[in-house]
């Protein structure tokens, strides 16, 4: 036996959130920073599964498993995050489903998982995790996922993509159509990614939302401002084009946008990024850089990115 590594990239819609599940085309980018699953066999003879979740190496979570039952064998204590425990042991179990090969053996492990990036920020911690026990259950990445969630799984896309994606949800019994595409805008430098210090509960916002309800003129005009936001390269029709969605989105579900709310007096587009009200927004403004960030700084939001700061650089060969 030896040790086993896998990487899931973390994930950002860029259009397409609600509306997605009606099968509106979506732009989804996967982010630099994921999630790491190490998995290193351990002696002794109890089958037993020591798990280990960091984030950006500092403890998270300590449990460990029957790899029998996939029992939990670890009390609750008050330092561990009870919900997320359960969901690691739901997507053991549902691994097993896909692959009932799946950690049996009179073998020990120990898996140790890392995000390199803050819980908080909607990133992906949960979708990363599912693609990588997805890679360590040799079983596929969507079939466990929607075991586990209702949306749409442009997130397990992305975790396996390196570069930008248009996706098309076309059922949970079905294999979704994934474009990949090239998303690097000439106006790059006046886009960014700023955190509201809000998490939201992606799981919440979906089963808050029911697809069957929607327009299809709906859902046909976020597909067709997707395609227009891949290709321009203006920035005050990308501008344009994030209004539209917004105005859109905003009928599809009678929320209110985040600009409306919060940030009325921006000299630019703030657009929300998946569920509306919480995790990140983009901002863009045809102002210097520095003046944009400014402005959120001033609003008590230091955790902004530029956009060249999130995209994952193609490799050279």
């Amino acid at each position: 036996m030896q040790t086993l590594l896998f990487r899931s990239n973390g994930k950002l819609m860029i259009t397409g959130e609600y509306l997605v599940l009606a099968g509106a085309r979506a732009l989804a980018m996967p982010v630099c920073y994921g999630q790491w699953l190490r998995v290193d066999p351990v002696g002794g003879e109890k089958q037993v599964l020591h798990w280990q979740s960091l984030v950006r190496q500092a403890p998270w979570l300590e449990m460990a498993f029957d790899t029998g039952t996939l029992e939990l064998l670890t009390d609750s204590p008050e330092n561990n995050d009870v919900d997320s425990m359960r969901f690691v042991q739901q997507a053991l179990r549902a691994a097993r489903k896909c692959n009932p090969a799946f950690l049996q053996g009179p073998h020990s492990w120990k898996a140790t998982t890392n995000m390199e990036f803050d819980k908080q920020w909607g990133f992906g911690s949960s979708s990363s995790l599912i693609s990588n026990i997805a890679y360590w259950a040799e079983t596929d990445p969507y079939d466990l996922f929607h075991q586990l969630s209702k949306g749409s799984g442009y997130d397990i896309a992305c975790a396996r993509s390196q570069r930008p994606i248009v996706y098309t949800f076309t059922g949970h019994e079905e294999k979704p159509l994934i474009q990949e595409v090239t998303f690097n805008p000439a106006f790059h430098e006046h886009l960014f990614f700023v955190y509201s210090g809000r998490k939201q509960d992606s799981a919440a916002s979906i089963a808050g939302f029911n697809a069957r309800n929607v327009k299809k003129e709906y859902a046909d005009t976020i597909s067709r401002v997707t395609d227009h936001i891949v290709s321009t390269s203006d920035l005050q029709d990308f501008m344009q084009m994030l209004e539209m969605h917004e105005s859109v989105i905003a009928k599809a579900t009678g929320l209110e946008p985040i600009q409306r709310k919060w940030f009325r007096d921006f000299p630019g587009v703030v657009k929300s990024l998946g569920a509306w009200g919480g995790d990140f927004f983009m901002a863009a403004a045809a102002l210097p850089p520095e003046e944009i960030k400014n402005y959120f700084l001033n609003k008590n939001m230091p955790v902004i990115f530029a956009f060249q700061d999130l995209r994952i650089k193609p490799t050279r060969n």
